[in-house]
């Protein structure tokens, strides 16, 4: 059986809250004709559009930085206007190396907006080292004392008071394994050639293939990141989305990687079944596509949806 819908929801919006039905109305849509229980309380589907509008609205807003002017306070950890996202976006053409290790600052951290970037700004202002900044390469020419540098990070960040908090996908770590950490993506990038060899290694793609080709080396990408310390499937696959969407690496994520994860493993099994991790992964993919989404706006909706299906809680951002 086909269907189609003669809407997008990336069309100029109506009300959030009609938007919101009518994607609630097509998430069901898309259950029935593929045979699965649409027998969730109606509320739980609006709750899930409107996670997925507040995914797609944080992915617009990140884009829209890209035709803003930024003020270089934006990389300051010490000035009021410091937002690691803006920096990444304003120091990508000038300084590369220094925005994908920004980037995985940020995903290590798993900071936002929300705390002022809190973390991010006493981890990147290199708190208990001598260095003005915790950049890109004053980490790699610590050569000789790499290790002790990241021992005085570590401990530094522990006494601090108030003492940082890892956000919500990086609720299980310790600032006690920061230094493997660290080592272990300073070794693995060093090993690689360096971020440009590694993220852009291939030539000018043809238009018909480049996402093809996208979604290809984002698998293959995330087999070698999988292997850094402490980087399971959320950090993996949020580290390659967002160095992707900034434009850093020649990656597109090919699915929703549903089936290695436990909170969108939960959401997605109480939305669409108890299924294989396979079929799980299948309809995630599927319905992103049929609602005009990506993968991991998909990802996340159900991530966050599944906390709270039948009360919403704004996304954090």
């Amino acid at each position: 059986m086909t269907f189609t819908k003669t809407h997008s929801i990336h069309e100029k919006p109506m009300h959030p809250h009609d938007t919101s039905i009518q994607l609630a109305h097509d998430i069901r849509q898309y259950l029935q004709v593929h045979q699965l229980s649409d027998g969730l309380p109606a509320i739980s589907y609006e709750i899930l559009a409107l996670q997925l509008l507040d995914s797609i609205k944080q992915e617009q807003q990140i884009e829209a930085l890209f035709n803003q002017p930024l003020s270089q306070t934006c990389c300051d950890p010490k000035s009021p206007d410091f937002d690691p996202i803006k920096a990444i976006v304003r120091i990508k053409d000038i300084d590369y190396d220094e925005a994908c290790w920004l980037s995985f600052l940020l995903i290590y951290t798993n900071d936002s907006a929300e705390s002022d970037w809190a973390f991010m700004r006493l981890l990147y202002n290199g708190i208990g080292l001598t260095a003005p900044r915790l950049t890109w390469q004053f980490i790699t020419e610590q050569t000789l004392s790499l290790q002790d540098s990241l021992q005085q990070l570590a401990k530094a960040l522990a006494a601090h008071d108030p003492k940082p908090k890892f956000g919500h996908h990086r609720a299980y770590e310790s600032l006690a394994q920061l230094p493997a950490v660290f080592h272990s993506y300073i070794a693995f990038i060093t090993e690689q050639g360096g971020h440009k060899a590694l993220f852009k290694p291939h030539k000018t793609l043809k238009p018909n293939k480049k996402v093809i080709a996208k979604q290809a080396y984002f698998q293959t990408l995330y087999s070698l990141i999988r292997n850094i310390y402490r980087f399971g499937r959320l950090s993996t696959f949020e580290y390659l989305c967002l160095v992707g969407k900034m434009g850093l690496a020649d990656v597109a994520p090919d699915s929703c990687y549903i089936a290695e994860a436990s909170g969108p493993k939960r959401g997605a099994k109480l939305l669409f079944g108890m299924l294989t991790n396979e079929q799980l992964d299948n309809h995630a993919v599927g319905l992103a596509d049929y609602l005009d989404v990506g993968y991991q706006q998909m990802e996340a909706a159900i991530c966050h949806w599944q906390k709270s299906p039948q009360r919403y809680i704004k996304m954090p951002h």
